[in-house]
């Protein structure tokens, strides 16, 4: 066997070093794809500084005289990767009048990305500390709880990243779970469950999933309904529920619609009706997704098309006034678009036009 030169060997052993490097560098490179299964059983991994829901025999409930709870987990992985992509699926029975909405954070927290149970969703933070939350909600308390008890996170890793871009902890508890309750809407609402109405506490539910198609919190471009920057209020012995937000206020029309923007009871505040009087409605306002329009609220509850900015213009309103409020309020709303806006520029209220009004 002819013997190679040392400038054949050299290149062999070089190629073959090279291929090896190409072969790890190419694996480490490769997304991977972990799962982390939640059983409600134990409660190790959840965080009892943010869960309020009540655990009973390994399912989390609405805690007693509330309408909303949270169960939110510690971190439940910390990989040296970023996570880019989480999925999550859930183990859950869902009566009528309930909810349940679902959330992933890859950053401890920092922020929260709301998730339908089922399908695979590309995480907008850099991070590698995973957590899950799921909060539970009712429409009135005396409706039966939804009930948790388990959840499976499907989530893949890709791009390394550096010790110094993970989530440094906050060492104030309380701090950091009301500056999640104001940017997220979750209460610290505890309660004493014996006096509630937990059915299937006792049950051993193995296959009935539920799932709730929710709705993003706007907090882009012009004053965003339940963006998390705005006052909740109530004046007592009335039930209308206002947002105040850029010195006016933004009544919430339902009750579906104030949870969907991610609020809970706990947040609203009392407001005498002789204060809240002093506040100016909230007039305009367009949808999420669709800033090329602007539409006018009447007194009445309906939404009308204002054809040129020159109109509101007229009638006093700036484009400040303007609020972007989400799909699911925005598609809430009965339109008029037969109306003629010429017909109402004679009528005057306190100096100011009121042809908006229906």
């Amino acid at each position: 066997m002819e013997k190679l030169s040392n400038k054949a060997l050299g290149k062999v052993i070089f190629f073959s070093v090279f291929g090896l490097f190409a072969l790890f560098a190419g694996i480490a490179k490769a997304d991977q794809v972990y799962t982390f299964n939640e059983d409600l059983s134990s409660t190790i991994n959840l965080d009892f500084s943010q869960t309020q829901a009540v655990l009973i025999n390994g399912k989390a409930f609405i805690a007693n005289n509330s309408y909303s709870s949270a169960v939110v987990s510690a971190i439940i992985a910390n990989p040296t990767k970023n996570i880019i992509n989480a999925r999550i699926d859930a183990n859950s029975v869902i009566y009528s009048g309930n909810t349940i909405l679902y959330y992933v954070s890859n950053n401890n927290g920092a922020r929260w990305q709301q998730m339908n149970p089922g399908y695979t969703y590309t995480l907008d933070a850099t991070g590698n500390q995973l957590r899950w939350k799921a909060v539970l909600i009712r429409n009135n308390l005396w409706d039966q709880s939804a009930y948790l008890d388990s959840v499976l996170i499907t989530y893949t890793t890709g791009i390394t990243i550096q010790a110094s871009q993970a989530l440094v902890a906050i060492n104030d508890p309380e701090g950091l779970t009301r500056s999640v309750l104001n940017s997220l809407g979750i209460g610290f609402s505890a309660g004493n469950s014996a006096n509630n109405n937990y059915a299937g506490a006792n049950q051993n539910n193995s296959g009935s999933t539920g799932s709730v198609l929710g709705a993003t919190i706007y907090t882009a471009g012009k004053k965003s309904a339940g963006s998390g920057s705005a006052t909740i209020v109530r004046a007592p012995g009335q039930t209308e529920i206002y947002e105040i937000m850029g010195g006016k206020k933004h009544l919430i029309p339902t009750m579906d619609i104030f949870y969907n923007y991610g609020f809970t009871d706990e947040m609203i505040q009392n407001i005498s009706a002789k204060n809240l009087a002093k506040y100016p409605r909230v007039k305009l306002l367009m949808s999420a997704g669709n800033k090329n329009s602007t539409y006018y609220l009447t007194e009445g509850g309906m939404i009308r098309l204002v054809p040129r900015k020159d109109v509101f213009d007229s009638y006093g309103d700036r484009n400040e006034d303007i609020i972007e409020v989400s799909k699911k309020e925005f598609n809430f709303y009965p339109r008029n678009p037969d109306y003629r806006w010429n017909e109402a520029i004679s009528d005057t209220d306190g100096g100011s036009k009121n042809g908006f009004n229906g």
